[in-house]
């Protein structure tokens, strides 16, 4: 059973769990029942199964194409959500993680070419594989932050035009979701930083030069910075309700800028590392000089 057929299992299960929450806003018995834990859960063993399958059978599993990319990013949507639903309870979010985790792998299909390995070993770095999983997986968190910010500013909106439906009433209480968007984009948080310092470590010992100056790692700065705001704002109070649901949403343009920006620390195509560029533009300068 190849990588594909797990991805397409995967797929499915994010799928009628996605069913199963949507009916879920309507229907009270299908919301309250075990339907999402169970495809959730399930969909998840299989996701991971088929990314273990991948690894095992491909010799270019660096997560640096897109098809692999999308494939992970997908995983750790669906982690976050796991989160929410096991910690909050919040089934009412599966109308919006279990669509797009699903998307994405199906979307991955469209993208079949192998990505190009780090640059200069790194593959080999011991905290190469830490750094991959604890990126994805602070990228996951904060988008699960994200749609909870969503779900409460749409809460909010429902409330201010007095509106009163089915919708509304299987939403969880804004202090709920608060306390589930804060706490999450904590754990996030410390995930991202371990992904930033394990970078930080790594770009130093590839030798690049101002590889703090590539867009992505500028980009990745800015994100952590966003959600340092946010974890001392509402550690001191200075953040809550809509202030810290924007707060949020300025992080998550800022994680969908990171994640689609090219890594610096990969080769390229010819074999190049792609901070070749930057390098040959400085040497230039120096000889100008």
């Amino acid at each position: 059973m190849g990588p594909e057929a797990f991805k397409l299992l995967a797929a499915g299960c994010y799928l009628a769990g996605a069913i199963a929450a949507l009916v879920g806003l309507k229907r009270t018995e299908v919301r309250e029942g075990p339907w999402q834990h169970v495809l959730l859960g399930l969909g998840l063993t299989v996701h991971s199964v088929g990314i273990g399958v991948h690894c095992a059978q491909s010799q270019t599993h660096f997560f640096t194409s897109i098809e692999e990319s999308l494939w992970l990013a997908s995983w750790a949507l669906a982690i976050g959500y796991l989160v929410a639903l096991v910690g909050w309870s919040l089934r009412s979010l599966g109308a919006l993680m279990l669509p797009l985790s699903a998307a994405l792998l199906l979307i991955s299909f469209a993208f079949r070419e192998p990505g190009p390995p780090p640059s200069a070993g790194l593959a080999a770095h011991p905290l190469f594989t830490v750094h991959v999983l604890s990126a994805y997986l602070g990228y996951g968190l904060f988008m699960t932050a994200t749609a909870v910010s969503l779900l409460y500013l749409f809460e909010q909106a429902l409330l201010k035009r007095k509106i009163f439906n089915y919708v509304f009433r299987a939403l969880p209480s804004l202090e709920k979701m608060e306390r589930a968007e804060t706490l999450i984009a904590w754990i996030g948080f410390v995930l991202f930083t371990v992904a930033v310092g394990t970078g930080a470590t790594m770009a130093k010992r590839s030798g690049q030069v101002a590889w703090y100056l590539e867009p992505k790692i500028v980009s990745t700065w800015l994100t952590w910075i966003v959600f340092l705001v946010l974890v001392v704002g509402r550690a001191s109070g200075r953040l809550a309700g809509r202030a810290t649901a924007r707060t949020i949403l300025l992080g998550a343009a800022l994680v969908v800028c990171t994640f689609f920006l090219a890594h610096p620390f990969r080769e390229a195509a010819d074999g190049q590392s792609a901070m070749a560029p930057a390098r040959t533009a400085l040497g230039r300068g120096e000889g100008e000089r």
